[in-house]
Order: C-alpha cells, then sequence, then structure tokens
C-alpha cells in the first residue's frame, strides 16, 4: 500500500492555493494542506512533514529565502524540496519550469498538468531537486 505524498502550499492567496490543491488532491496521490501566512509557513511544515513545499515567491511577510531557510535549518525538514511559483522570471519564462535565484521554479501564469508533472517529478528524484532548492 502507497500513502499519498504530503505537499504544504504556502501562498497568501487562498484562491490560488484552493485551486492548486483541488488540482492535486484529484490526482489521488497527494494530501494537502494549505497555510495562507508566511509568518506560520515554519510552524505548519513542522507539524505537517510534508514531502514537498509549494511556495509563492511573493508571500505576505517573510521573503522566499527566509522561509526556505527556517525550514531547511530544521534537521527534520532539511531535505524536504521546496517549488516556488512565480511571477518574477525573465521575460519568455512563463510556464515555464527552471532554476531561479537557487529555487526551482514555475513561472506564473502556469498550467496546471505542468504543476502536477513538476511535483511528481520532483518527488520522484528528491536528491536532484533536495535541500539545495
Amino acid at each position: 500500500m502507497t500513502f499519498p505524498k504530503r505537499i504544504l502550499l504556502i501562498d497568501h492567496a487562498p484562491h490560488l492555493t484552493a485551486v492548486v490543491g483541488t488540482a492535486l488532491q484529484a490526482t489521488g496521490r497527494y494530501l494537502i494542506r494549505q497555510e495562507t501566512h508566511s509568518r506560520r509557513a515554519l510552524h505548519s511544515a513542522l507539524h505537517f512533514q510534508p514531502d514537498l513545499i509549494l511556495l509563492d515567491a511573493v508571500p505576505d511577510h517573510l521573503e522566499v529565502d527566509q522561509i526556505a531557510q527556517q525550514i531547511h535549518a530544521d534537521t527534520s525538514l532539511q531535505d524536504v524540496p521546496v517549488l516556488c511559483l512565480t511571477s518574477l522570471t525573465p521575460s519568455g519564462h512563463i510556464g515555464s519550469v527552471g532554476f531561479l535565484g537557487g529555487f526551482t521554479f514555475v513561472a506564473n501564469p502556469f498550467l496546471l498538468q505542468d504543476m502536477v508533472n513538476c511535483i511528481a517529478e520532483m518527488l520522484e528524484d528528491k536528491r536532484r531537486f533536495g535541500a539545495a532548492c
């Protein structure tokens, strides 16, 4: 029996986390927890123990690197990959997946299926996308 992978969505926009969360849960492979306040990101991650964190690159209070640093400073979370959603990419990168500023990102706007595929790939190969994200 395989258990669903846990994904923590951290985004200040509840409507976006609801859409992404619903799409991921619809696959039957993921258990989703949503956090809309970046200041509670570490607490939520410690409690939920996610397999992957999906992080809005423009959260409400803390910067992405601060959130990722706090999360990866905890030994129980240090190997959890972080995938960033961002609209802060160079022109022509809309909908693309890549690396920006040391983070794996999906450029917003994006296709939900691209997001689902990227998450599946990251969870299959944590060594490639691990704590360095």
